[in-house]
């Protein structure tokens, strides 16, 4: 396929693209604390400029210090921004690619632990997804005359350093939406009720910033179309709101969705289906006409996908963020005619729970992301015999990287497949199972030798007499902690659960176990169209996600279907039903089925290979360690890397 539609060239205003893919703004916990870029976050859009991205967005930047949202943002509030921002431009410009500041004020949704002050914004309404004790201060005029000031101001500071083009972030759920929305705008004033008043600070906003960068410079402003909270807006509305912009003289409208009280809707995971806002997209499409271009985002990483939804609906570009972030070859991939090698994103949302932890945003898909100066391609001088045992994720990350190091490497994986607990997670949620064949796809390239039922055991290990052995024999279902008096009920773990076909599920299930894996199994139960009673003894799901947890705890509250049982404990299993007891009141639940929640790490072998006393260097990695996720697997396998690079003579690795 030529993707024609993604690969033509484009114009924005006065800004020539080399194509029509935008990578879009996402945080990344990479700034220094004065809002500055420094040399890694300069070396992570430069990676994706050189892989053929036409224009690259950073993520939102506050124009004013009570407008940011995490310690480690970008900022455009001083000049002192400027040189470094000056630096970005030019390593971008001198790839091909334009660069392009998304300003940004949190308003309600600000962090008061990110600036240390009251939330301004046009209400003293709260935002209720986080900071929630955090009222903000309804904005006086002036206020508002400050704030359309800071925009400028900040507009003239990306003119200074280079920067091709301005985007005004209105979605989301921050300051400018905020005003829009009559959810969030309570005010009686001219800027307050009806739509036009509402509209009436994003559209100042607007003149200001063109009133600094002139009429042939190019301006976006990103918009949620749907805010999917009870009085937010909706599609019509901001239609109308569009054909403002539009009179106005907007470049790009970019369309998005929700708020932070409808966080699931900004970060869709790999259980929603593709184009998340297309639908919305097209109704602004259809109300601005050709006066101005429109981009759509939300899981559009699907090249093939992506170039019909231009097709069909007449959107003049694309916008992908974590698409980018897992690849950033992206592109250049698609020119070549190498679609089939692109590194998916999964849609795992790590990168955004690292951010809200306030870390930097790596990537499970793509270990190096965010490593762009540390994690370089070296072969080594001196290749060492390696043995990695487990083919799952960390086995497979672990194969790779010593591959593109030039060690010798042999994989060995015990049962018929590779992918680890991949290949049961793929069952329901199949984007997981792209990753494993990308990995497959990269080893056979690299002529890494892969043994499927091959157990090993420490003769084995002993016979081959490597340098060194890497274990990752990844992790096993967990245990019935509950007393079981007979087998009227089958009991499945959260591994031999997702094995089980979608169909032959039915009923009610009760999951013993709150983690997020048994969650994970939650969801796909429902999907399949059971009632799910999940027993937790604490007082929250998912705890053991972060975020990503939180995300699926509200929409596992909001599911109809799911009985959540907190404090909880099962304690018996018996003639069909599971005797529960929460704070000593006692309950049985009737299901015709039992799916043990957590995970235990397979640690066997490590151990004895540990005590055989080989010549060989043991690494254990991943689950193998103990139970967590895609990101530990994929970090540990390019640190082990690089340990065995560093004997082998290498200073860092692939």
């Amino acid at each position: 396929m030529a993707f024609e539609n993604l690969l033509r060239p484009g114009r924005i205003n006065g800004m020539y693209m080399r194509n029509r893919l935008i990578v879009g703004p996402m945080e990344k916990s990479l700034a220094d604390l004065d809002g500055s870029l420094n040399e890694r976050y300069i070396a992570y859009a430069r990676r994706r400029a050189m892989g053929g991205a036409a224009l690259i967005q950073l993520e939102s930047t506050y124009v004013s210090p009570e407008g940011r949202g995490n310690p480690y943002q970008v900022g455009c509030h001083g000049d002192h921004v400027v040189p470094a921002l000056a630096r970005m431009a030019g390593e971008i410009h001198r790839h091909g690619a334009k660069l392009a500041m998304e300003l940004h004020h949190g308003g309600r949704q600000a962090s008061p632990t990110a600036h240390h002050r009251r939330p301004i914004a046009p209400s003293a309404v709260p935002s209720t997804f986080m900071d929630r004790g955090a009222v903000p201060r309804p904005m006086t005029r002036a206020d508002i005359r400050r704030v359309v000031d800071d925009f400028a101001r900040a507009a003239e500071r990306c003119l200074e350093a280079g920067v091709d083009m301005i985007h005004l972030h209105g979605a989301h759920g921050y300051l400018l939406g905020q005003f829009l929305s009559p959810q969030s705008n309570r005010r009686t004033d001219g800027y307050g009720g009806p739509l036009e008043n509402r509209a009436r600070f994003p559209l100042e906003v607007l003149a200001a910033v063109r009133g600094v960068v002139g009429p042939e410079y190019p301006i976006g402003y990103r918009i949620s179309a749907v805010e999917y909270v009870e009085g937010g807006l909706e599609a019509e509305e901001s239609a109308r709101f569009a054909v403002m912009l539009a009179d106005a003289g907007i470049d790009l409208i970019d369309v998005a969705g929700g708020t932070y009280e409808s966080m699931s809707k900004i970060f869709q995971g790999p259980e929603t289906p593709k184009g998340g806002f297309v639908s919305e997209a097209a109704v602004i499409r259809r109300a601005v006409g050709d006066r101005t271009p429109v981009s759509v985002a939300q899981r559009m990483n699907d090249p093939v996908f992506a170039d019909m939804v231009m097709e069909r609906e007449g959107f003049e570009y694309i916008t992908l963020a974590r698409a980018f972030h897992a690849d950033p070859d992206y592109v250049q991939k698609l020119i070549e005619g190498r679609a089939a090698e692109i590194l998916p994103c999964i849609g795992c949302n790590t990168c955004v729970n690292l951010t809200v932890a306030r870390t930097p945003a790596g990537c499970a898909a793509n270990p190096s992301s965010t490593h762009e100066i540390s994690r370089i391609r070296r072969t080594v001088p001196a290749p060492q015999c390696v043995l990695v045992v487990g083919a799952g994720a960390a086995g497979m990350h672990a194969a790779r990287f010593l591959g593109l190091q030039g060690h010798d490497v042999l994989l060995c994986e015990a049962s018929g497949r590779l992918g680890g607990q991949l290949h049961y997670l793929r069952k329901a949620l199949p984007e997981y199972g792209m990753l494993v064949d990308w990995l497959a796809l990269e080893l056979e390239k690299l002529g890494v030798a892969v043994e499927t039922r091959r157990p090993v055991a420490v003769e084995d290990v002993r016979g081959m007499d490597p340098d060194a052995v890497v274990v990752a024999a990844g992790a096993r279902g967990g245990r019935l902690w509950a007393d079981q008096q007979d087998r009227t009920i089958p009991v499945f773990d959260v591994l031999s659960a997702l094995e089980r076909p979608a169909d032959r599920w039915e009923g009610e299930v009760a999951v013993l176990g709150g983690d997020f894996a048994a969650c994970t199994v939650s969801q796909h139960l429902r999907r399949s169209g059971s009632v799910v009673h999940i027993v937790e003894g604490g007082a929250s799901l998912a705890a053991d996600g972060e975020f990503n947890g939180l995300l699926m705890e509200m929409e596992l509250e909001a599911d109809e279907g799911v009985r959540i049982y907190r404090e909880t404990t099962a304690e018996l299993l018996t003639g069909g039903r599971v005797g529960i007891q929460t704070r000593g009141e006692e309950a049985w639940l009737e299901v015709g089925a039992v799916v043990i929640g957590g995970r235990v790490p397979d640690t066997e072998l490590s151990d004895e290979l540990r005590r055989a006393g080989l010549r060989a260097a043991i690494y254990t990695i991943g689950d193998a360690v103990r139970a967590r996720d895609l990101y530990a697997a994929g970090q540990e396998a390019a640190e082990v890397a690089e340990r065995i690079g560093l004997v082998a003579g290498a200073s860092v690795s692939a």
